[in-house]
């Protein structure tokens, strides 16, 4: 198969009745599954989305150019902390519509706290009880750099107890990558158990 046919059946599995506007890869693995090859198919499939222009539109986000990975490590248990806030959530029968999640770098224990709203005071409310009380005084703290993070009051509230904050930029969030991997595990945990009282 080659020339229009190939592209028309590219077409049709990308964008036609069941189409799902799927990446290139992805697309040309279920063309093959379909019974479809051609010598190009993945390249094909790949130069066709990226000029579809739905694809581009509503890509999920436009990746920053890599850099060099560095090591991110804990010397011993709740040393460094991962913190980052969840939400908003629909909300809940107590004005409940975010939650501040903690993970500790070393031994990936999680903390976390619903909220009704999002303040530097509770962020720091949050670290003082359920961190500092109950682990100790941590050295690092890793966050992005949103305001109730960056503030003046968190800035002090970290400096009077000798914490460094160590801020992710807005292009790699994925250096908190501790905190980002607890994140998906709350919301499938909680996408799940919405799911089960609705079914009840």
């Amino acid at each position: 198969m080659e020339g229009e046919e190939a592209k028309y059946v590219i077409r049709d599995v990308h964008e036609g009745i069941c189409g799902t506007h799927i990446g290139g890869r992805a697309l040309a693995r279920k063309i093959a599954r379909a019974g479809y090859y051609f010598p190009t198919l993945k390249s094909e499939c790949m130069d066709y989305v990226r000029k579809c222009d739905k694809c581009q539109r509503f890509v999920e986000g436009r990746k920053a150019p890599p850099e060099h990975l560095h090591s991110v490590t804990s010397p011993w248990p709740f040393y460094k902390w991962g913190v980052d806030i969840l939400g908003p959530f629909p909300v809940t029968p107590g004005q409940i519509k975010f939650l501040i999640v903690a993970i500790d770098y070393f031994t990936k224990w999680v903390e976390a706290e619903p909220i009704t709203t999002i303040s530097s005071e509770k962020v720091k409310r949050f670290l003082w009880k359920k961190i500092i009380c109950r682990f100790g005084i941590l050295v690092e703290i890793v966050s992005d750099n949103e305001t109730q993070f960056a503030s003046r009051l968190t800035a002090e509230f970290c400096e009077g107890l000798s914490i460094k904050q160590l801020f992710t930029s807005v292009e790699h969030p994925q250096s908190n990558g501790q905190a980002e991997a607890a994140n998906r595990v709350i919301l499938k945990g909680l996408h799940k158990r919405l799911e089960e009282a609705e079914g009840r």
